[in-house]
């Protein structure tokens, strides 16, 4: 491949080529024909932060983008596409070019193999990508679909029939492709643990497992039975072969066997391929997706056939670009064109649609909510307050909460803590659930709450009391819910678990976050760890950034009973 011919106008580049993956971008750099220097007049805006690479494919001049390194999703690719069309006016077709999960139903007849390419293809009620989180629960607990994406380019859909009917006379060029960058850039088929090589991994390393068998943890499947492997019939070649159909996106990465089935249960019997991309880019302006198959989106998943799997998705799109016309690409409406004037059709959608979003986005926050919860599995006080008020009679606590002037004082900001002491089985904790529900009734403030008890040993120590006020902050407290979303990414998406100190900074972090709480521990003499509890409380209280919250009026009022 020669490089750095430098081309003299923008509106030369009518292509792009986007990749999420750095390792995409390579297998896509190694499919260039010629690669170019940047073109002359190209002028960057500061806030594009996108990094291109300018060539040749064929006789098609295009630029190949990728998503920031670290980022994925629907919106990360939405962003990148928008600077891109906001720089390179003159873009008429986009290529979306990956990874993604296969469905593989062999007894159906989609016997989709590991570095096996999947097209996206309409198929006549569904535009050929198919955005799963964008539903409605209906009140029988079915889902329906709302929205829509939009169609894909006339000129790509064009050239992907004449490939099919190609391939029915002949072999695809894909193998030789392959074969030949390897050729020009031997260091991609060195193979070592850390990178297998964008190489086929060989047969013994497809393995696709039956819905119910979960993965043996381990960096590979040689822990896994093999009485719950499918078995499939034997091809006469590892040369990857090509699957047409509906491809599900969103940014919900799958890799569990039941989730991918009951997904693929709503979408439909063409659903061939999971993806986390495509989405936000044809929300905006149409595109084709093509995935190199590189898992089959079930816990099974590894990372070995990613670089393979990007090469057979590079090679393919090189071999379509040769099915479409140049001359045709030239009277396609520049994507920018086609943005523009779908925009108000968008905004129509977007009203009439709101509902619909606002079921999305609550799928979703819950989704959010529940991976939370069982990464944290919190201590549920709220038992512990229900059982109280069993126990309530009318007029209980008045002589505190209507008479006594410290607890007037604690209520209006004046003092940042309470604390009432009796012997046990005097009623503190029915008093406890008392307060609890006169807090409720009164202004904004966000209130929490932690019943110590002796009988359940999730409620005796300080991890368990900040598991629990995290995830009330998290489901109750404004803008603090970033936070403890970070923290488990940062625990390997809840693989890890937190350690006590560290729960005690998030803890901190989210309550700084928050207008005004309260705060209602109950039974403290109940705790196996009452001097870490009194130290933490005694922390919290004094933290520099809780005392700037307000003036005059404290962010943080503890009550405590013990």
């Amino acid at each position: 491949m020669t490089s750095h011919t430098t081309l003299g106008s923008l509106d030369s580049y009518s292509v792009a080529w986007i990749a999420a993956l750095p390792i995409e971008r390579a297998a896509a750099e190694a499919m260039l024909d010629d690669e170019h220097a940047t073109p002359t007049g190209f002028i960057k805006h500061q806030s594009n932060t996108n990094i291109y690479t300018w060539g040749r494919v064929g006789e098609h001049n295009l630029v190949i983008v990728s998503l920031a390194a670290g980022v994925c999703g629907t919106t990360s690719a939405t962003i990148t596409a928008s600077h891109l069309l906001a720089s390179l006016r003159f873009i008429r077709i986009v290529l979306l070019v990956g990874i993604g999960g296969g469905i593989a139903r062999p007894d159906e007849g989609r016997d989709i193999r590991l570095g096996d390419i999947v097209v996206s293809q309409p198929d006549g009620t569904t535009g050929g990508v198919y955005q799963y989180d964008l539903i409605k629960a209906k009140p029988d607990g079915k889902l329906e679909h709302k929205g829509f994406l939009r169609p894909h380019p006339e000129v790509l859909l064009k050239a992907v029939a004449k490939i099919q009917a190609y391939h029915e006379r002949k072999d695809s060029k894909v193998p030789y492709f392959l074969e030949q960058i390897l050729e020009r850039n031997p260091k991609m088929g060195k193979r070592s643990k850390q990178n297998p090589g964008y190489v086929h991994q060989g047969l013994d390393n497809d393995r696709l497992f039956k819905a119910s068998c979960d993965h043996v943890p381990g960096p590979d499947c040689r822990g896994c039975d093999t009485a719950d492997e499918v078995q499939r019939d034997p091809r006469d070649t590892s040369d990857p072969e090509i699957h047409y159909g509906i491809i599900a996106s969103s940014n919900m990465l799958v890799k569990d066997a039941a989730t991918r089935d009951r997904i693929v249960a709503n979408v439909g019997e063409d659903c061939i391929c999971f993806e986390i991309e495509a989405a936000g880019l044809m929300n905006n302006f149409p595109c084709l997706v093509i995935r190199g198959i590189c898992d089959y989106a079930d816990s099974h998943k590894n990372n070995r056939w990613q670089r393979y799997a990007s090469a057979t998705a590079a090679a393919y799109s090189k071999e379509l670009l040769e099915y479409v016309p140049a001359a045709e690409v030239q009277e396609t409406k520049r994507a920018l064109e086609v943005l523009e004037s779908v925009q108000q059709q968008i905004n129509c959608v977007q009203q009439t649609t709101a509902a619909t979003k606002a079921a999305a986005d609550s799928i979703r926050s819950d989704l959010r909510t529940g991976n939370i919860k069982s990464w944290l599995c919190p201590p549920d006080s709220s038992i512990n307050a229900n059982h109280a008020r069993k126990l309530h009679h009318e007029g209980t606590g008045a002589w505190l909460l209507e008479k006594n002037p410290v607890f007037r004082e604690w209520h209006a900001g004046s003092r940042r803590h309470l604390w009432l002491n009796g012997l046990a089985g005097c009623g503190k904790t029915v008093l406890s659930a008392t307060v609890l529900d006169h807090l409720a009734k009164g202004d904004d403030r966000l209130i929490l709450s932690f019943f110590f008890d002796f009988s359940d040993v999730k409620k005796q120590s300080l991890d368990g009391m900040l598991r629990s006020l995290a995830f009330q902050i998290y489901q109750g407290g404004p803008g603090s819910a970033g936070l403890l979303d970070a923290s488990f990414q940062a625990h390997q998406k809840g693989r890890d678990q937190p350690v006590t100190k560290t729960l005690e900074d998030v803890v901190c972090k989210m309550l700084v976050a928050q207008h005004k709480v309260s705060i209602v521990l109950d039974a403290l003499d109940e705790s196996a760890t009452k001097g870490e509890l009194r130290e933490w409380m005694n922390g919290v209280i004094s933290r520099p950034e809780l005392l700037r919250k307000r003036s005059n009026i404290p962010a943080m009022d503890p009550i405590v009973s013990g």
